[in-house]
């Protein structure tokens, strides 16, 4: 690959790292700050926006990790391609789980020298497998979404879908305000952790082009 064309990717992804990646986290924040300040009756579509952020950071998440784990030198490639689904959700999880150490784990991506401390949150955490049914009520867009009231102050979503497999989905996530700020708070992390992995990918490479870039001057 010219020079050139690797300024090219590069610029992909500076791209990729600066707006696509963070954008479910700005809106999942920016909803956040207003959902229990607006009317009551607008709080459903507002958790399933929150929701919706959640699934497609999960997502970005896992482009990136399987990106740098099998494509890393055709990374842009890679990112411009469908979102993973579930089923690679699942595998990434159990990748990461597998890993004896966060060093283990930067060295499965090739970030050798890579945030130390982003790998050992990202293992450290448990349940990530259970993000793989909000990943899957979207594989293939926006889910019906119920709002059942099932008391004078509670609520329940319902939700339902198919998969990309055309296996239906469904689930069931309680609208209260511990579980509307978990899925917000989630969606930061994976947030996070992807440009965290990308950022150190970027500059990684930027380095090693300035470097032949001197060489050959």
């Amino acid at each position: 690959m010219t020079n050139q064309s690797q300024l090219e990717d590069l610029d992909f992804l500076r791209g990729y790292w600066e707006t696509t990646l963070w954008k479910p986290q700005i809106v999942a924040d920016n909803v956040l700050t207003g959902i229990y300040l607006a009317d009551a009756s607008y709080r459903a579509a507002l958790a399933t926006l929150i929701l919706q952020e959640c699934a497609e950071a999960a997502r970005r998440l896992c482009a990136v990790f399987l990106s740098l784990q099998n494509s890393r030198n055709n990374l842009s490639t890679c990112l411009k391609q469908t979102l993973p689904t579930a089923k690679d959700w699942e595998d990434m999880i159990n990748t990461v789980e597998a890993q004896a150490s966060p060093e283990k784990l930067l060295e499965l991506l090739g970030l050798e020298d890579g945030p130390l401390k982003t790998a050992e949150e990202f293992l450290n955490t448990r349940a990530l497998l259970r993000y793989a049914v909000p990943v899957s009520l979207y594989e293939r867009g926006p889910p019906t979404v119920i709002n059942n009231k099932t008391g004078v102050n509670e609520s329940v979503l319902e939700l339902y879908n198919s998969d990309s497999s055309d296996n239906p989905v469904t689930a069931t996530i309680p609208l209260e305000e511990e579980q509307v700020v978990a899925l917000g708070d989630a969606t930061g992390d994976f947030v996070t952790w992807a440009r965290d992995f990308l950022g150190t990918y970027i500059d990684g490479k930027e380095s090693q082009i300035t470097n032949q870039s001197e060489l050959q001057g």
